[in-house]
């Protein structure tokens, strides 16, 4: 296969390559993600899709689920590619196929609900779900080859500040979105508006891909140095390699309770719609509201996380969404839901960054797709446990303040035990390249 005329061969200096293209690669990354977070905004995971749910009559584990069927769906497919991944020298390539499939179900169910919805809900219902479902487990398939990818393009001092980035950049366009919620609501009630919504988001979605295919990427052979693991030697690996990293077990915990933020979620807006007794379209305004702590969220989680490591980070989210949550039981006002939107976009994309960035460094290099992975898997059980509880607490009647307390909970054990987890950042970071 010949390489691409700015892609060097094994034998090149990859510091050299990675640093003479930095800039490029890091506006490319920064654009990419950015355009593809911002376009699921349209159709957000976390305010809009538990409300469609509801309104086209779909059932309260549905709702509860909606938040997390992207995640679900990425969540548990790395494990069996990790072993394929490991052994590669090259990444973007896969990444573009796999990203066209990625993005098709948003097409897909767009077209389905606005021209089925008015016929069989239930189909409609099904397209809306299947879409972040089967969207996020192809993009599972190839995302520890994207973290590696990015790992090899941009160095550590970074990182941090490349995901912000990614995710201011995803706000600002969120900030247009929740805009367009609104605007299309109120215009298309019902299910021609998710339909468009979702069309929205497709057209977002490709024209992100064409932005990821301009990044430029070193060949640089794999780090296993023995032979090539089978799926079920990898799989049979997992406990040794767990073993090896005790502090990367103890994220892996700290990271299950902090899942417990899925209580919450789903009914966060719901609550804030119903307790003002707001149409739909006020959906668009807690999406800008959201997005613009998310921009704020995204440019300390940036500055710290680059001078500090992802932990802190994490921590400083973790803080702040207990205080959301605790604040969120008794708000009764336009301008504390909007406040408790900001701190919600605030804290989940702070730790975003956070985690984004600790997940890379706590892995080591050698087989470090498996060790993403297993973050990735075990991740999947406690974020659905956590929608089981938050579906059967709120279907026994409205306990809104059981949902946020049983999060509050999580979030604080989760951070007494994150507490305990060395940064891997304690060196002086190399200055690996300057933009």
């Amino acid at each position: 296969m010949t390489n691409e005329p700015w892609v060097e061969g094994p034998g090149a200096d990859a510091e050299t390559f990675v640093r003479r293209n930095l800039r490029r690669n890091y506006v490319a990354h920064a654009i990419d993600g950015g355009l593809y977070i911002g376009a699921l905004a349209f159709v957000s995971a976390t305010t809009v899709l538990p409300t469609m749910v509801q309104n086209l009559g779909g059932p309260d584990w549905l709702i509860t689920l909606v938040p997390v069927l992207l995640s679900v769906g990425f969540l548990g497919m790395p494990i069996f590619t990790a072993h394929y991944i490991d052994r590669m020298s090259r990444y973007k390539r896969m990444l573009i196929t796999t990203g066209v499939f990625q993005r098709a179900p948003y097409l897909i169910a767009g077209l389905v609900i606005l021209y089925v919805a008015t016929t069989n809900a239930t189909i409609a219902l099904a397209a809306l779900a299947l879409a972040p479902l089967v969207s996020g487990a192809v993009c599972g398939l190839s995302q520890t080859g994207w973290q590696q990818l990015l790992a090899r393009t941009i160095p550590e001092n970074r990182r941090s500040s490349v995901f912000a980035l990614r995710y201011a950049i995803a706000c600002v366009i969120g900030i247009g979105a929740g805009a367009a919620v609104k605007a299309i609501l109120s215009a298309y009630p019902g299910a021609t508006g998710y339909g468009l919504l979702h069309l929205c988001t497709a057209a977002g979605l490709v024209i992100s891909l064409g932005i990821f295919s301009t990044i430029r990427e070193p060949v640089i052979p794999p780090p296993a140095a023995h032979k090539p693991r089978t799926l079920g030697e990898n799989l049979r690996a997992v406990p040794d390699l767990l073993r090896s990293e005790p502090g990367l077990a103890r994220y892996l915990v700290a990271g299950a309770f902090m899942n417990g933020i899925f209580i919450l979620i789903p009914f966060l807006a719901i609550r804030a719609q119903q307790s003002l007794g707001r149409s739909e379209s006020y959906l668009g305004d807690l999406v800008m509201a959201q997005m613009a702590g998310a921009i704020l969220g995204n440019l300390l989680a940036g500055f710290l996380g680059d001078r500090f490591g992802g932990k802190l980070v994490m921590i400083l989210s973790q803080v702040v969404f207990a205080a959301m949550a605790a604040w969120s039981v008794l708000a009764a006002s336009d301008a504390e839901f909007r406040a408790i939107f900001v701190l919600f976009g605030f804290s989940f994309f702070a730790f975003q960054v956070g985690a984004s960035t600790l997940n890379i460094e706590l892995c080591p290099l050698r087989h470090r797709s498996t060790y993403l992975a297993i973050i990735s898997l075990l991740n999947m059980p406690t974020m659905v446990a956590a929608t089981v509880v938050s579906a059967l607490v709120w279907h026994s009647g409205d306990r809104f303040a059981w949902i946020a307390g049983l999060a509050i909970a999580c979030v604080l054990v989760s951070l007494a035990i994150l507490a305990g987890v060395r940064e891997p950042r304690t060196a002086a970071v190399r200055p690996t390249g300057e933009l």
